[in-house]
């Protein structure tokens, strides 16, 4: 997005690297085609200025619209495509609920016709009972518009419902990346199989394994040696000592796993040897009736 200095890797939009120019030095189409839907709705709009005026001034800065005639008629169309009607383009903030608020933040991303969107957790703030709704929301807009939508969430019944490829992060590492058919069957990454144990699913004909992660999470700032996981990780004794004499898991303390290509697409940053992977259960299944 450019609010932060990467420290490394390459951001690349339309063939223009992105990562090393701060967002005062973009171009306003670079700026309108790169957006972001955050977390809390609560924070993200300005308290003394009404709907319109917010969208408008997103307008202003993408360089959208020849007059303020053409600029207030295109901020009535987005209050449209959000499913909001157009007087709550005279309201203030402080008037809307949590999800009519974060729908004029999605509003607002797209307003420069945004081809990449990042939503981070966009729902997480809102109340249970409206995050179907903005997540519908979502992808219809990304359906319609043909958006990139880069989904940031922990919830992985929502993950799994809008995703067509999941990534699985865990202290800055890739520990998986596949389709989201590959990620949510086995053979899973060891991190992607609890969580996916954490998922909360009411139908009573759905079995569930129970997988509990012992140990304290290591900081970020100062990551443990050799696998990222490797001191929570439940089946470390599964990986074989390398002469016979180490004590099993010795390799994940200290050899970070390179993402190994388990099917074409589907890759997982582990040292579990391939037939304790092919010999994994899935931990979502219906049950015997």
């Amino acid at each position: 997005m450019g609010l932060e200095t990467a420290t490394g890797g390459r951001v690349v939009l339309l063939n223009e690297e992105l990562q090393s120019k701060p967002v005062e030095a973009r171009d306003p189409a670079t700026i309108g085609r790169l957006q972001m839907v955050f977390q809390n709705p609560f924070d993200t709009l300005n308290p003394s200025m009404t709907v319109g005026r917010q969208i408008i001034r997103a307008l202003e800065v993408f360089g959208v619209g020849r007059s303020g005639a053409e600029r207030r008629e295109r901020m009535l169309r987005l209050l449209d495509l959000v499913k909001l009607p157009r007087a709550f383009a005279d309201r203030m903030p402080r008037q809307l609920s949590g999800g009519q608020k974060q729908r004029v933040g999605i509003a607002r991303a797209f307003a420069g016709d945004a081809q990449v969107v990042i939503a981070d957790e966009p729902v997480s703030a809102l109340d249970v009972s409206v995050q179907a709704a903005v997540t519908d929301l979502l992808m219809d807009i990304q359906r319609e518009k043909g958006t990139t939508l880069l989904f940031i969430s922990h919830d992985l019944s929502i993950v799994r419902y809008l995703s067509d490829r999941v990534l699985v992060m865990y202290l800055g590492h890739v520990v998986e990346i596949g389709t989201t058919e590959q990620v949510f069957a086995p053979p899973y990454h060891p991190y992607t199989e609890a969580l996916l144990s954490a998922v909360p699913i009411a139908d009573p004909q759905v079995e569930k394994t129970h997988i509990v992660l012992e140990g304290e999470i290591p900081s970020a700032m100062n990551p443990p040696p050799g696998c990222p996981f490797q001191t929570r990780c439940p089946r470390k004794a599964q990986v074989p000592s390398r002469d016979g004499i180490e004590p099993p898991g010795t390799l994940c303390e200290t050899v970070v796993p390179p993402l190994r290509r388990l099917a074409p697409g589907h890759q997982v940053k582990c040292h579990l040897p391939d037939d304790v992977l092919t010999r994994m259960e899935p931990v979502i299944r219906l049950g015997s009736a």
